[in-house]
């Protein structure tokens, strides 16, 4: 049978995952088996997803907007509080509004499907996120890879074809999610500026760690043809996605972005209790600052985001070590391809605003010993 060939390659590869169950999770701990161990994989950043005290409030959320929406946004499940939710998340990305999507990927796939199309053309960072590749790949426009944060090649593959294309789209991360390292986006916004592309920044990774957005880190404002995808399940602690941009943009994607169109929109109570969180994004981001700098200066790893790419090379020495840390008491898990490029597996350590420095110092510690 083809599924089990494939499976035990996997397995013979040390490329096989499978599901870890958590029991219950407080702040940056979580439990198994009955163990309580320190999470240090977590996208968690502010730690506000397991804080009870915020979470207390989040039960008025519920008692006012029950536990569903019911039905897409089209239909009859857009609140009041969704559109409240979307005009503070324009504020923060400093854009005209916001829409929400129920999540990155299904924002990115609709955003990207719906604008481009056959005879336009994508011009995408080496190492985007697997929902921006696929939504380059379901737009149907002709795709051109520019090497990692290069905007050199980026300008030299703009000169060489915007003139054949209509419609043209610069698409990148802000902060790679695997490397932690941030795109230049002062430079995109100019060559976007230059040669009349659309700019398209997912800024999962970026949200609440760098700032309320990527652009505050450049000091730069988005323009009318910039789009920001960002998401509530990472820093900001609940669920979701949504789309900053102009209002044309937001009206359009209404109309023909089907992954807004077709789906269930996210549950009020969810709009209401983002907009809890985002009440304590600022305090924690200098927080997770400080705890930054601690582990970067630690373990020897340099980083200006919540991400460390602590890699090893091969996927069988990264399984190793992230079982050794977890029999430590540590969750770390081991990233492998085809999720990073073959000879870069490493684990992925994420510090999040909740760790003390005594947790730091425990894992760098820790590390030190065991390699």
């Amino acid at each position: 049978m083809e599924v089990d060939r494939i499976l035990n390659e996997l397995k013979k590869t040390n490329l096989y995952r499978k599901l870890r169950t958590i029991e219950k999770a407080e702040g940056v701990y979580v439990y198994i088996n009955g163990k309580r161990f320190i999470n240090f994989s977590s996208n968690d950043y502010l730690n506000l997803a397991f804080d009870r005290k915020i979470a207390a409030r989040h039960a008025e959320c519920v008692k006012t907007w029950g536990t569903g929406s019911g039905a897409a946004r089209l239909v009859t499940g857009n609140f009041s509080i969704h559109e409240k939710l979307e005009k503070k998340l324009a504020e923060i990305k400093k854009t005209e509004t916001a829409l929400l999507f129920t999540c990155g990927y299904m924002a990115n796939l609709g955003i990207l499907s719906s604008l481009l199309g056959d005879g336009d053309a994508i011009f995408s960072d080496q190492l985007n996120h697997a929902s921006l590749i696929d939504g380059c790949r379901l737009s149907k426009a002709e795709v051109f890879i520019y090497k990692h944060k290069d905007p050199d090649h980026l300008k030299k593959l703009l000169k060489a074809h915007r003139n054949r294309f209509k419609t043209v789209a610069i698409v990148t991360d802000s902060v790679f999610s695997m490397d932690g390292d941030i795109a230049p986006l002062d430079e995109l916004l100019k060559l976007a500026n230059d040669y009349d592309a659309y700019l398209i920044v997912d800024d999962a990774h970026a949200t609440g760690v760098i700032g309320y957005s990527s652009f505050d880190f450049f000091n730069q404002k988005p323009s009318e043809k910039t789009l920001i995808m960002g998401t509530l399940g990472k820093a900001v602690g609940t669920f979701g996605a949504f789309v900053a941009s102009s209002k044309p943009l937001r009206e359009f994607f209404i109309n023909r972005a089907r992954t807004f169109i077709f789906t269930t929109a996210i549950p009020p109570y969810l709009a209401c209790a983002t907009l809890e969180n985002l009440k304590y994004v600022k305090t924690r981001m200098k927080k997770l600052q400080e705890n930054i700098r601690l582990l970067s200066r630690l373990i020897n790893v340099k980083s200006q985001t919540a991400i460390f790419p602590f890699i090893v090379g091969d996927a069988g020495t990264a399984v190793e070590l992230s079982e050794k840390l977890f029999e430590r008491g540590f969750i770390i898990p081991a990233i492998r391809p085809p999720t990073v490029p073959e000879g870069t597996s490493r684990l992925r350590i994420t510090v999040s605003a909740g760790h003390s420095k005594e947790e730091i110092e425990k894992l760098a510690n820790t590390i030190s010993e065991l390699i």
